[in-house]
């Protein structure tokens, strides 16, 4: 699985960590590649925690990308989950041919929208199935989404089958959890951004490819 967006500060490293810690919550075995050289978040992060799971290497090229999802496959590992760098690049390429599913952050600024469609093409011209998920978006107000999330919604309408119904909010919370090694759903399980996390787990697996889907939720 491959987290990317042409656009920077779409979310790409937070919600790279925030699948991997749920993928290791379920008992599965999971790498996460961070690919990012420029900011090594995902990296980061790890150096930062007691626990050993997620484990999260670093990589610096394509080609060493190639054989670390080889040698992944080959002991046992359920699943790679690649952080990708922003724009145009050989590695971004790569971890998108590589991937049975795309995951596509996007914040629901204006800039946002029209920069979603870009990585969008680079999903359809691989081939790839993908999911588009909204990033850091204002909270719910009496049930309803906020203005921002309905015109990202609108903008896409049609991508509405790709588009993931939920959203992500406290990316400001989150990224303090990402600060101290830690993920909200080890913090605190019945808080709303685990249930965010959670629910985002449940598409994400609905949206892989048809014999990928094979675990129970954490």
């Amino acid at each position: 699985m491959t987290v990317a967006a042409h656009k920077g500060g779409a979310g790409k490293s937070t919600l790279s960590i925030l699948l991997a810690s749920l993928f290791a919550q379920a008992r599965l075995r999971v790498v996460l590649i961070d690919t990012d050289e420029g900011q090594n978040t995902a990296f980061a992060w790890a150096s930062r925690r007691a626990m050993i799971q997620p484990a999260v290497v670093t990589i610096d090229s394509a080609v060493r990308l190639t054989d670390l999802i080889d040698a992944a496959q080959g002991h046992g590992i359920d699943f790679c989950l690649i952080d990708t760098p922003a724009g145009y690049s050989a590695m971004g390429h790569a971890a998108i041919e590589a991937a049975d599913l795309i995951v596509i952050p996007t914040k629901c600024d204006a800039a946002d929208r029209w920069a979603v469609r870009t990585t969008v093409e680079a999903a359809r011209e691989a081939g790839k199935p993908f999911l588009i998920v909204p990033t850091d978006a204002p909270p719910r107000r009496l049930g309803r989404e906020c203005p921002e999330l309905r015109l990202l919604r609108a903008d896409l309408v049609d991508l509405a089958p790709h588009l993931w119904d939920g959203q992500l909010t406290e990316r400001r919370g989150i990224g303090q959890s990402i600060a101290e090694g830690r993920a909200p759903s080890e913090i605190d399980w019945q808080g709303s951004t685990s249930e965010e996390c959670r629910n985002l787990w449940r598409r994400i697996m609905e949206a892989l490819p048809s014999g990928r889907a094979t675990a129970g939720a954490p």
